[in-house]
This record gives structure tokens, sequence and C-alpha cells, in this order.
């Protein structure tokens, strides 16, 4: 499959989920925290012995005049094979936002992420973006919505990379910034939602970064279920010898948090 197979194929899904919903009340803006956290982990003994952990977790408070969204997650990956051991996977993300309407559906936006992976030499990644946008669908049980602006990111390594021409352990760039992310609610008990974020750069290194995510999840009880979700990253520039694609898939147990 090609890296961007996924998020087309989930824009154009939630599109036509989005063009098909029930109006019905908005989403509580009483200001309160709601979200959700969540654990996933897999073990394996014998000839190779392997283990694996995900958590993440993501909260959002919000009223008739803002939102604020806080989230991340860390992942760890594990082998040993013939008393060698390998770590497979060390990486970690995590993002703030702040959203402020400008009418029931127009809104600006700032945004902070940071990131890190030790297996790419990757020490950290940081960066801002900030724009307009628009609510397509705001329901209780249907959340659509769009982002346009601008972006800044740098990313620094633990050692000398080669990226084109330039070898260095520091890249940055100024890019455009383009996003849609939705939510559904599709039964009593099965939640969906799923983010895509789409950053060409236009300065620097000239990368275009693209980030999804989406995760289904299936209620067991008031405030625990079921989760199964995929993370997918490109860097159309990665460092020489590191792969543009990272995609992860995960299944676990969420926990809600927050007011009901």
């Amino acid at each position: 499959m090609r890296p961007n197979t996924i998020p087309r194929l989930a824009l154009l899904a939630t599109a036509c989920i989005a063009c098909t919903a029930a109006l019905a009340d908005p989403p509580k803006t009483d200001g309160l925290w709601r979200g959700d956290a969540g654990a996933a982990f897999s073990a394996q003994s014998g000839n190779t012995t392997s283990d694996a952990l995900l958590v993440h977790g993501d909260v959002a408070a919000l009223t008739t005049i803002d939102k604020i969204s806080l989230g991340g997650n860390y992942n760890y990956g594990h082998s040993k094979l013939n008393g060698v051991s390998t770590t497979t996977s060390d990486k970690w993300n995590g993002y703030g936002e702040y959203d402020y309407n400008l009418s029931p559906d127009l809104f600006t936006f700032g945004k902070v992420g940071f990131e890190g992976d030790k297996i790419a030499h990757l020490s950290l990644r940081s960066s801002l973006g900030a724009g307009l946008g628009y609510k397509v669908i705001n329901t209780k049980d249907t959340q659509f919505n769009l982002y346009g602006g601008v972006g800044y990111s740098t990313d620094k390594y633990s050692q000398l990379q080669t990226v084109g021409s330039r070898t260095s352990e520091t890249f940055s760039r100024a890019s455009v910034f383009l996003a849609e992310e939705s939510a559904h609610v599709l039964s009593s008990s099965t939640t969906f939602k799923q983010r895509l974020e789409l950053t060409p750069g236009v300065s620097g290194d000239k990368a275009m970064l693209t980030k999804f995510t989406a995760s289904l999840a299936v209620a067991m009880s008031s405030t625990l279920s079921l989760n199964v979700g995929v993370v997918d990253t490109n860097n159309s520039k990665p460092p020489a010898g590191l792969k543009s694609n990272d995609l992860g898939i995960f299944t676990g147990i969420n926990v809600k948090l927050g007011a009901n």
C-alpha cells in the first residue's frame, strides 16, 4: 500500500459520513474537561521474545467562546533473539491547540507540537501552526472541521544526518498548514474519530510532513471501551538511510476522563 493511500481513503470516507449527518444539538460547551486515555500491550515468548507498549491520552474543554485541546502518546517496542536485545520502537509526541470562535462556524487556531523518535535519532521535532478553521458540521453526533494556515518546524537529531546535499544535526522549514478532523457517534456504543495534517514546506529542506491518526472505540461499560487505531506519519525528505513512512496499528483499552 502506498504511504498516502490511507489518508486519502480516510478523507473520502469522512467526507461521505459528514455529508450524511443528521442535525442534532452541538457538543457540550460548559468548559469542563472531557477525553480519554488508553493503553495497548502485546508480548511474545519462545524462540523470539518481544513486547510492545502504546499509551495515549487526549482531553479537551469547550465553551461558547473557545476550545483547548491537549494530547499525546508514547510507543515502545523491544525484542530479543539469540540473547541479543533490540529496541524496535521508542517514540513519543505531544500537542496543544487553542481555538477561538469568530462566529458560530469560523474560528482562529494556534497549535504547538513536540515529538521524538530514538530509532530515527530524532531528539526533538518542535512545530508551530496558526490560521483559520471552519466547522463544516458541529452536532452532538458529528463534528467535521477544516483548517488552513501557516507553520514552522525544526528537527534536531542526536547525530549528523544528510538530507539532500546538506549534512547537519538541525533542519528547519516554514510551511503551509492544512488539516481536517472529524468525530462521529456511529451508534450508542461505537465512536470513530480521525485527523489528517499536511504541512508542505516552502523553505529550508522543503519537506512535506504528513500525519494521519484514526481510532474506532466500542464501549464495554460506561467508562471503558475497546479501541482500535492507526497512526501513519510520512516525511517526504527523510535523512539518508531512513524510510519516509512510519505506520503503527494498535488495539487496547480506553478509559473516559473528565465530566460525562
